[in-house]
């Protein structure tokens, strides 16, 4: 990723235990805040945030649309940048991903990641995966994603390819 700006997109809840401006109950049963912010991962600087009240949805488009248009004014991205964006599951929605597809432009390159959620028929292909398809995940710096687990022995997260399970006709050019 050597010249790239890599640009994080995500909420979060913030709770607080008395009646703050703008608070109110989230999805997961707590009462505060869901902010909506954008970190750049190189540096690991927070350089837009929208507070919102708990149960802003995650999947607002508008939201997403303003973060990272605040975020994108934050960068010094020379004429020639490259720009990965990187947004979990909840903005998987036609309208972000189509925004996202349009930033690109003669000099600047935009490719992004995005989650979704996982549907049966994706959960039976991965089920069906071989053993030797999947390899350890690894972390921005290159180093093997692991953790301690609660044996105290080192867990590897694990990684594998997967493509055309999922029907994504009518999605922007390059999903899947």
């Amino acid at each position: 990723m050597t010249g790239w700006y890599v640009l994080d997109l995500d909420a979060t809840i913030v709770t607080c235990t008395s009646r703050k401006e703008g608070a109110a109950g989230t999805f997961k049963g707590s009462f505060g805040h869901m902010p909506l912010g954008a970190w750049v991962a190189n540096t690991r600087e927070c350089v837009a945030m929208l507070l919102r009240p708990g149960n802003a949805p995650p999947n607002d488009v508008a939201d997403h649309k303003t973060v990272l248009a605040a975020a994108l004014r934050q960068l010094p991205l020379p004429l020639w940048s490259k720009l990965l964006i990187r947004i979990d599951g909840a903005a998987f929605s036609h309208d972000v991903l189509d925004h996202l597809q349009a930033l690109t432009t003669s000099w600047r390159r935009v490719r992004w990641v995005t989650g979704w959620a996982i549907n049966e028929t994706g959960e039976q292909a991965i089920a069906l995966l071989p053993e030797n398809v999947w390899t350890c995940a690894q972390r921005q710096d290159g180093e093997v994603h692991e953790i301690k687990g609660p044996d105290g022995e080192w867990i590897s997260y694990q990684v594998a390819e997967l493509t055309g399970v999922r029907d994504l006709t009518g999605w922007p050019r390059g999903c899947g």
